[in-house]
């Protein structure tokens, strides 16, 4: 388990003043070569004094680096040159869209559009002119990374480096309809090889967050903005072979049964319904700048890739990312999860233990005006027989800027509805930084449920301090009572209440010789049952963290005391339970991350000790080489070796190898088409699954997606009648195309 290591110090910060720049306008188009030369380039806007992020925090960078920035009527230009005194080192191999660049030389302009120094859009290329967007909220402290909006960019490498050129429609962004706009810009540049990123402008090098943090940003005024009102209607169709097989009516063997097209009981008659299941909308409306209206019917993510197989050896419940992208656009605004919880969770809309339930569909409203940020998203699901009634499930969400900071006050309400079954939420939530180094947090609210009943109550409250060099602190404190249960969120220990105490010390260093930061500290964690206030789990230990200035990092908790109360049995697998009681455990847990500045990267992260009267050893890897821009590999896994009193066992072995193991191949065979596998293996299930992704993007809006799912019995003999080798396949073809009007 990993903790989110605090090490700063509580000290006021002294922002710099900065200069309103005005844009200069462009009065011809710019031609998008990746080129910055034409004439009107020489009139723009330049950031040209970059410091280092990484590895020595406010030094010089060590190459010349140049950003420029014009307008015109239509859209927002900026042209990058990043110089190179050995071309030789630029490296760049991903060519997919929206795939984080991570591993290659990037440049990244970050802009806060409405000047509220909360949200941030970043547009990010890298040589060779691939494209990525995303969001970053609250400086840095949350990123919806599938954030999607209509943009261009072009690189090209030259003798003495490489340039890019950004084109980015005023429609693709949001703001206030004004004769004057003021946002905040930045850029971020990346050296691979060097290990190096380097930001302009960097004013303020002792908050911990500053690559994302607003006084690390320049301020810039427009004139005359557009006001578009663009509609953007996106219509898919899909077709489907699924083969599934299941026992006989003697259960003597199994039946293997073909469905070509699938119905979602749209409708009696089978065409019509194989017809409606297989078509969908999405429309995407801007009645303004400032607003945004998103509509979907018939709602579906075929394209998406498999869940990752999870190997859980917790007693608690683990929450799933979430993967689509209906879901996770805005999905920072709709977020509340101040502490271990999220109380409105998406991946609890269409989604039902494991299985699909099919979205009739719905409407997002979201917007901002006069520091005020809002959205409404609401979604109906339909009925599937014998597992869940058609249900509606919304959201509504209101944040009130304050302040000069960053800080908010925040209001959310939830509700899942269907004809015999109801719950709500209502919560409070504040974000308040009280100094750029203190902040502080809290969190009330209530449920209404039919079964459990009305007003069950949270609360939480913390406190935490940001600095790159000396002491700091993190603490808080929250209770989530007996029958408190958010349908429509998330909470990993319900009915406990949590403290939780991290102390800590980090020295950045900006020129040592191979060292980049070091950080220790203490970590302390107590939890109560909150109907009994009986102990439920506790855990302190001490940590270190060194980071080399190549950015190899090794960090070690140790040693882990935990002490778990049981007050039922655990069946961790079939055939081992844990019986109740108190379990003394002593752990440790060393890791070791390799950074980027290589072509290959590799994480080694092992815990070994006492566990529950028995012993584990957890090893999780990840290797990755990217071979070329045409060819990158993933290899990794969690390997669990538990062993346990024979006591605890009935007709198995003492000895679990709970494990998971997976590879990831991508072909890219062009800017426009990639080729993904993703093949995983978990021992529990015994069960190989395999993930073919196909996808071909000619232009911004048009997809077309090929998708080859296949699971596979591994221990066809552990039930009688015999296990068939395939459990179940899908093949998927969809294609959509996005109409700008």
């Amino acid at each position: 388990m990993k903790y989110l290591i605090v090490t700063f110090i509580i000290l006021p910060l002294c922002i710099h003043a900065q200069d309103l720049i005005d844009i200069p306008k462009a009065e011809t188009t710019i031609q998008l070569d990746g080129n910055v030369t034409e004439n009107e380039w020489k009139n723009a806007f330049i950031l040209s004094d970059f410091k280092q992020i990484e590895p020595n925090l406010g030094s010089e960078a060590t190459e010349k680096t140049l950003i420029k920035i014009m307008y015109d009527d239509q859209y927002l230009y900026i042209g990058g040159i990043s110089y190179f005194s050995d071309p030789s080192q630029i490296f760049a191999t991903t060519l997919e869209r929206d795939i984080a660049q991570l591993k290659d030389d990037y440049i990244e302009i970050h802009l806060d559009t409405y000047n509220d120094k909360i949200n941030t859009l970043i547009f990010r290329t890298n040589p060779l002119s691939a494209r990525q967007d995303f969001e970053a909220s609250r400086n840095g402290e949350e990123f919806n990374t599938s954030w999607n909006t209509f943009w261009n960019v072009k690189s090209v490498v030259l003798d003495h480096g490489w340039s890019t050129e950004f084109r980015i429609p005023f429609s693709s962004l949001r703001y206030k309809k004004s004769a004057t706009n003021i946002m905040r810009i930045k850029a971020v540049i990346k050296y691979k090889e060097k290990n190096e990123l380097i930001i302009s402008p960097l004013h303020n090098t002792d908050i911990g967050s500053g690559l994302y943090h607003f006084t690390n940003s320049q301020e810039i005024r427009f004139k005359n903005l557009p006001s578009a009102k663009p509609i953007y209607t996106t219509p898919y169709a899909k077709a489907n072979i699924i083969r599934e097989n299941s026992l006989n009516i003697d259960q003597t063997g199994y039946e293997n049964q073909t469905t070509f097209l699938e119905r979602k009981q749209y409708a009696n008659n089978e065409t019509l319904d194989k017809t409606l299941s297989n078509i969908g909308l999405d429309i995407k409306y801007k009645p303004n700048a400032s607003h945004t209206i998103d509509f979907t019917l018939n709602t579906d993510f075929a394209e998406v890739e498999a869940d990752d197989r999870i190997i859980n050896i917790s007693r608690f419940p683990i929450l799933l990312d979430e993967k689509r992208l209906f879901f996770l656009e805005n999905a920072d605004l709709f977020n509340a999860s101040q502490f271990d919880h999220r109380l409105f969770n998406s991946r609890a809309i269409g989604i039902q233990d494991g299985a699909a339930i099919p979205i009739i569909g719905g409407i997002r409203f979201t917007g901002g005006n006069r520091g005020l940020q809002y959205g409404i998203l609401s979604m109906q699901t339909h009925e599937v027989e014998d597992i869940v009634s058609s249900t509606n499930h919304s959201v509504t969400r209101i944040k009130k800027n304050i302040g000069k900071l960053g800080s908010y006050i925040g209001f959310i309400n939830t509700n899942k509805i269907s004809n015999n079954d109801y719950n709500h939420l209502t919560a409070i939530d504040a974000n308040i930084r009280i100094t750029n180094n203190i902040r502080a947090r809290f969190t009330t609210g209530v449920t209404f449920d039919k079964a459990l009943g009305n007003w069950k109550p949270m609360y939480g409250a913390a406190i935490e301090t940001f600095k790159n060099n000396g002491f700091g602190i993190e603490y808080r404190f929250r209770e989530y009572t007996q029958d408190f249960n958010p349908k429509l969120g998330f909470l990993s220990q319900p009915n406990t209440k949590r403290l939780t105490l991290n102390h800590g010390w980090r020295k950045t260093f900006r020129n040592h010789s191979f060292l980049q930061y070091v950080s220790l500290g203490h970590y302390f964690r107590k939890n109560w049952l909150s109907d009994s206030g009986n102990p439920d789990f506790f855990q302190t230990n001490f940590y270190a963290t060194l980071r080399h200035k190549k950015g190899y990092r090794f960090t070690m908790f140790f040693p882990m005391y935990q002490e778990d109360n049981l007050y039922t049995a655990w069946e961790i697998a079939d055939g081992v339970t844990i019986p109740t009681g108190k379990y003394v455990m002593w752990k440790f847990n060393p890791i070791f991350v390799s950074g980027n500045a290589k072509p290959y990267q590799f994480t080694i992260d092992t815990e070994f000790g006492e566990f529950y009267g028995g012993n584990q050893f957890t090893l999780f890897y990840d290797l990755s080489y990217d071979f070329s821009k045409l060819f990158q590999a993933q290899l990794g896994g969690t390997y669990n070796k538990l062993q346990f009193p024979e006591s605890y066992t009935t007709n198995t072995s003492r000895r679990l190898n709970l494990s998971r193991y997976f590879s990831r191949l991508k072909f890219n065979l062009s800017s426009k088409t990639a080729l993904n596998s993703y093949i995983q293996y978990d021992t529990r299930a015994d069960k190989i699954g395999w993930n073919l992704r196909f996808r071909y993007n000619p232009v911004e809006g048009t997809d077309l997606f090929i998708v080859y799912n296949h699971n596979v019995n591994t221990n066809r003999n552990a039930f009688s009648p015999r296990l068939p080798f395939t459990d179940n396949q899908l093949f998927i073809v969809k294609f959509s195309k996005t109409f700008l009007k």
